[in-house]
């Protein structure tokens, strides 16, 4: 079942709009009506209180309505007009209005019925052909007896009202204009906008951001958790990408690496069952080449076994030490094992950490050793503590690397000289390990290079709290 297609926003808010807009006009409409009905029930009300019997006052019919030529009951000021209308649809006054603003008019009673018995209320128009007349007309022996009240007051006043209510309608109206205007360019059209943008991201563009109304408003808000939740996907999707193509770099690194030895194995092995080794000392020979493979391919093996130790996050066992003594016993070892090579220590004080001492040891060995084969003939390890900082930094005077290669450094199967020769008999995975154990102990590795000038690998790690000092 298929859901109904709904309105959108912007068509609810006009319909909304115009719902309003309608009801304010009915209401002036009503209202205007209501009182006007009402001023004129207060005129019926004066025509009743003003239509007294005439009792013994002799009539003057000086004139049909409308003739002019009849004096007015000055006595009596009042805007009221009295007067008579024979069977024969005759007008005649009494009585007529003589206040300062009245004028010769009077009621036009042609073709109006008047009433044979009782009384009732009629609306006539003037002689004058301007303005109207509200009659109270009582049924009499010959005729009717007229009472009239003119309507300019009810008819000035409704339309004062109706100005009114007019200016009142279009204040109200452009009111709902600029409030529709508002709601829909700073609140619809923002979000039809990143309605666009999402149908874009969701067709796979994550280079569109979304826009709302302004900094502080629902839209902007929205629009703001949008971009940060695309930039997060972004982010996500890239290192993804990043990742993979590590992998893959791995995967066939790791193949290249495994295969050179390999084949040298199985060559020497296809030359002895072929019978091409019959000499002693070239069987001796070609076991001796087998076995220094063999061991090739057993430390490439342990170094990826341990660099995927470190990627599940291995069991530490912390303790506090003095990383100074433990560069001092690095070099101490290297002097001696590395003929050809001077080292130097600039540890001028200890410096506390807290780690795990023989894998810490591990990463120093192997930056140490990595200077001592690439780099030149003088390596210096230099300890330092900056604030909760514990630094070691390895300096050689070796031939350097490029820029490119240096800031790829610690990834693995990456060589200096970007090759794949295995003179120096390494794998490209100890800088690697070294970050991996850094980095689990909290801290960073950094190779700062330039050709022709040497190598800086600096270790960067917490140093312990100054109130629990001494080196273990």
């Amino acid at each position: 079942m298929t859901a109904r297609s709904g309105l959108t926003l912007r068509s609810r808010v006009l319909i909304g709009l115009g719902v309003i807009a309608a009801i304010a006009v009915a209401i002036s409409i009503i209202v205007t009506g209501v009182t006007h009905t009402f001023l004129v029930g207060q005129l019926d009300d004066r025509l009743a209180s003003s239509s007294a019997e005439l009792g013994s006052r002799e009539p003057r019919l000086a004139r049909i309505c409308g003739t002019g030529d009849t004096e007015s009951d000055s006595d009596r000021p009042s805007d009221v007009f009295r007067g008579f209308v024979d069977l024969q649809g005759t007008c005649y006054v009494f009585f007529t209005p003589n206040t300062m603003d009245a004028d010769d008019s009077a009621p036009d009673f042609e073709g109006v019925e008047m009433p044979t018995s009782g009384s009732v209320y009629l609306t006539v128009p003037a002689t004058d052909g301007e303005g109207e007349y509200r009659v109270l007309a009582r049924a009499a022996n010959l005729g009717a007896d007229i009472t009239a009240l003119p309507m300019d007051d009810v008819e000035a006043a409704t339309q004062r009202l109706i100005a009114i209510e007019g200016l009142g309608l279009i204040a109200i109206l452009g009111g709902l204009g600029v409030v529709g205007w508002w709601v829909i360019n700073l609140g619809i059209m923002p979000m039809r906008r990143m309605v666009d943008a999402s149908a874009q991201i969701a067709q796979g563009d994550l280079d569109v951001r979304l826009e709302g109304a302004g900094q502080g408003s629902e839209s902007g808000a929205l629009a703001s958790s949008l971009n940060t939740m695309v930039d997060t996907l972004t982010a996500s999707l890239e290192e993804r990408e990043r990742s993979e193509a590590r992998l893959r770099e791995f995967v066939a690194d790791a193949s290249h690496e495994l295969r050179t030895p390999l084949t040298t194995v199985l060559g020497y092995a296809e030359l002895y069952r072929r019978g091409a080794i019959a000499r002693d000392e070239d069987v001796a020979d070609a076991w001796s080449r087998t076995e220094a493979e063999a061991k090739r391919m057993k430390r490439l093996v342990e170094d990826m076994l341990t660099l995927a130790k470190y990627d599940a996050e291995p069991q530490l066992n912390p303790i506090r030490i003095d990383l100074s003594r433990v560069c001092e016993e690095v070099v101490r070892d290297a002097t001696a094992a590395r003929e050809g090579v001077e080292f130097a220590l600039d540890a001028p004080e200890p410096v506390a950490i807290e780690g795990d001492p023989d894998r810490l040891r591990q990463a120093v060995i192997n930056v140490v050793t990595n200077a001592a084969v690439h780099g030149g003939e003088h390596v210096t390890v230099r300890v330092r503590q900056d604030d909760a900082q514990a630094r070691v930094e390895v300096v050689d005077d070796g031939p350097g690397m490029s820029p490119d290669v240096a800031a790829r450094a610690t990834e693995r199967f990456v060589r200096g000289d970007h090759s794949r020769t295995r003179a120096t008999g390494g794998s490209g995975l100890g800088l690697a390990i070294t970050a991996a154990i850094v980095a689990v102990h909290g801290g960073t590795l950094t190779v700062d290079s330039t050709e022709g000038d040497g190598t800086t690998v600096a270790i960067t790690l917490p140093a312990a709290p100054a109130e629990a000092s001494g080196a273990q």
